[in-house]
């Protein structure tokens, strides 16, 4: 389990890049493997990494495993100055639901969940495929994670760009009151569940990042800092910090 103090300085929060994918990921680039990724935050100021490959429908809990092994073995081979969290983006793709066994979970030192992967074909659906369909069966989902004691951290939480069947990615969001949003912040407070402040996410979305991060603040939330990266350049969080910034404070 990895749990901290809440942090709301931005600053701060981004001397950790907690959402890094490597080429076990198929949406990752090529040049994401273990030794670049390292070399590459060694010219940074992060202090605090974790590698997170997604583990879907197409792999076996023992399929992870041997990548676990070989993400620690890879890491044994080389010396750097920062942490390294062993982790998974891990899938709850419905309520009460999760690829993983536990297994998994017991050899990662950071499990980070999706919950809103809905453009995968073995997604859970909302029978209600509407704007308050979405929602509520996100909050479902996410209440049943929360509680299950299985997450560390939630991904991107609530975005919309998955759901193809709306145009704009930003309604599902907006469709959330205050009070659904408010309500899980407090159960991840008493299950010490962190959330995500995604680069993407919330700059894809500026007025529900600002939104979450101002709730999250007033309940005491705890939250952690990810670029979601897929490439090199993607694992300063330096780059898009200043943007960040502008879109939350």
């Amino acid at each position: 389990m990895y749990l901290h103090e809440p942090i709301y300085d931005l600053d701060i929060l981004a001397k950790q890049n907690l959402h890094l994918h490597t080429i076990f990921s198929g949406c990752a680039k090529p040049g994401m493997t273990i030794k670049n990724i390292l070399d590459t935050v060694g010219e940074t100021d992060l202090k605090i990494i974790a590698l997170t490959d997604h583990f879907n429908d197409n792999i076996t809990s023992e399929d992870y495993l041997e990548h676990i092994r070989f993400m620690r073995a890879e890491l044994a081979k080389e010396d750097f100055d920062f942490t390294v969290l062993v982790g998974a983006e891990l899938s709850a793709y419905a309520p009460g639901k999760s690829l993983e066994n536990d297994a998994v979970r017991d050899a990662l030192d950071y499990k980070l969940f999706s919950c809103n992967h809905y453009h995968l074909d073995y997604w859970g659906q909302p029978e209600n495929k509407t704007l308050r369909g979405y929602v509520e069966y996100s909050c479902a989902t996410l209440r049943s994670l929360i509680v299950s004691g299985k997450a560390d951290c939630i991904a991107h939480p609530f975005i919309g760009r998955f759901v193809h069947a709306f145009d704009d990615k930003t309604l599902i969001t907006k469709e959330m009151t205050d009070l659904e949003l408010g309500s899980l912040l407090e159960l991840s407070n008493i299950h010490e569940v962190a959330w995500e402040l995604n680069t993407g996410a919330i700059l894809g979305d500026p007025d529900f990042g600002r939104r979450l991060w101002n709730l999250g603040r007033e309940v005491g939330a705890v939250f952690n800092y990810g670029t979601d990266g897929h490439r090199l350049t993607d694992i300063d969080t330096q780059r898009l910090l200043p943007e960040v910034k502008k879109a939350l404070l």
